[in-house]
């Protein structure tokens, strides 16, 4: 090897020593680097591990708002359909009073409604949801509570039917626009994780769920202090008498369960108005009450739902009972059997209407079924037998399902979210309004007739056709189409 040659091949050497050296300082140089850059890296997977178990974890908690919602709607209606039977049953059995007694005591127990009701829906709108439901279901536990004491200890008398409807109606008037308005915030929330539940069909699980929970508690109610024999195809066996004190004992139970139930809420929205002072209730108030008369659809349905609350409930709440001892000779059982048939009918035509994401016509559908619901009830002048009897009640309840689903959706759907709350509680305003102003005066019709309640039938039959041909000519409602279709 020439020394040209050898210095050649020690050029090479030293070039490739260079490169690896250049080689180590790149891996020392880059080392600090490469680090920050693995710990970076880390960071993002932890951050995206941690917002991804958020997210599964804000969606599962999303996901069970609705079922939670719905348990909630359970135990309110459940200890309604419990006091649907009893309330006529300890007037009318158990102390032996009449129409006009009875209806008297339904006045105090929807009375409440009307003086609080529009209180209740600023309430609803300005407080959080969640501990407000709260609150309310434990309130209601009380007269339930109160009232089962008075039974046990053999002290019952008319004046605490009276205080046990007020208090009750009172705790009513504030629980039915919070509970409501809840569920337009529920359908919202799971819209954004993707739901496909429409407010249509929330509106519809609820009141499926309402209707299932009524007639579990009007079942139950019918035990009361009376022995009831299954027939021999199921079997044959007998099923109480349960005390009615234990019955609202047990009613207090369901209401006191709302309250778990609502811990599963989001804490929900309060709305603020730019109000304060002792006024701002009333500004409020007025404010719901501009929202609705400006919407011809809001003021339409409010208008109906007071109709309703004349004709229908107040047939509902004063004479059925009393057809129901003076013309078939029955007591609990027989009221228990009555309001079952009415709200599975109810519960019936509920679980169809869920299937459907949207109703093409809703008015239409709502003015149908109350025209048929309302003439269906003539056949009651005939004093059919108890069978037919209870299939007219049913063919009611099916009328009413259609009437509770469409009417919520439109109402629900019209009004701004903002004040959702508020046109709520002057919507239930007019149903509740009429409610006590029909049961007297139906109470009073039913005492006009001693011997043949039945004719009352034709005065929320005629009133109800006279209400809807009205809002069929000079409302919107019969021509309106859904928004969502």
């Amino acid at each position: 090897m020439t020394d040209e040659s050898r210095g050649q091949r020690n050029d090479e050497d030293e070039d490739v020593d260079l490169e690896g050296l250049e080689e180590d300082r790149t891996v020392q140089i880059k080392s600090p680097v490469s680090g920050i850059d693995s710990a970076t890296g880390a960071g993002i997977s932890l951050d995206f591990t941690a917002r991804s178990l958020f997210a599964r974890r804000t969606k599962r908690k999303v996901k069970s708002e609705l079922p939670a919602y719905l348990m909630i709607q359970c135990s309110w209606y459940m200890a309604f359909g419990l006091q649907m039977v009893l309330f006529p049953y300890l007037i009318t059995n158990r102390l032996g009073l009449d129409g006009t007694e009875l209806g008297l005591a339904n006045m105090a127990l929807s009375g409440p409604s009307v003086i609080f009701l529009l209180l209740g829906g600023v309430v609803a709108e300005r407080a959080r949801s969640k501990p407000l439901l709260m609150i309310l279901h434990l309130c209601a536990a009380l007269p339930a509570a109160g009232l089962a004491f008075v039974l046990a200890t053999g002290n019952l008398i008319y004046g605490y039917m009276i205080i046990y409807g007020l208090a009750i109606g009172t705790v009513g008037a504030f629980m039915m626009p919070a509970r409501d308005s809840v569920l337009n915030e529920v359908v919202d929330r799971r819209a954004r994780i993707g739901s496909g539940v429409t407010l249509q069909q929330g509106v519809a699980f609820a009141t499926i769920a309402q209707f299932a929970a009524q007639i579990a508690g009007l079942i139950v109610g019918g035990y009361a202090d009376k022995m009831t024999r299954m027939p021999d195809w199921l079997g044959g066996f007998s099923i109480g008498p349960i005390p009615s004190w234990e019955l609202l004992t047990f009613q207090a139970i369901i209401l006191g369960l709302g309250t778990g139930f609502a811990i599963f809420l989001a804490r929900g929205r309060g709305v603020r108005t730019g109000r304060s002072g002792i006024g701002a209730a009333f500004g409020d108030i007025h404010e719901g009450f501009q929202v609705v008369m400006a919407n011809a659809r809001l003021w339409a349905m409010t208008a109906l739902m007071f109709g309703v609350g004349i004709f229908v409930i107040g047939s509902f709440l004063v004479v059925l009972p009393i057809i129901n001892r003076d013309i078939y000779g029955l007591a609990s059982d027989g009221i228990r059997d009555m309001f079952v048939t009415f709200w599975l009918g109810a519960f019936v035509s509920s679980v169809t209407l869920s299937i459907f994401h949207n109703i093409k016509r809703p008015g239409r559908l709502l003015l149908t079924a109350q025209l048929l619901g309302s003439l269906a009830i003539l056949i009651m002048l005939a004093k059919p037998p108890h069978y037919v009897f209870l299939l007219i009640v049913f063919a009611w309840g099916l009328a009413a399902g259609v009437s509770i689903a469409m009417s919520r959706s439109i109402v629900q759907d019209a009004a701004p979210k903002n004040q959702l709350a508020r046109v709520l509680s002057i919507y239930q305003l007019g149903f509740m309004a009429g409610a006590p102003f029909g049961a007297a005066i139906m109470g009073w019709l039913v005492d006009f007739f001693p011997e043949q309640p039945q004719r009352v039938a034709v005065v929320p039959a005629l009133g109800m056709t006279m209400l809807i041909v009205w809002m069929v000519i000079r409302t919107p409602i019969w021509n309106m189409k859904s928004d969502h279709v």
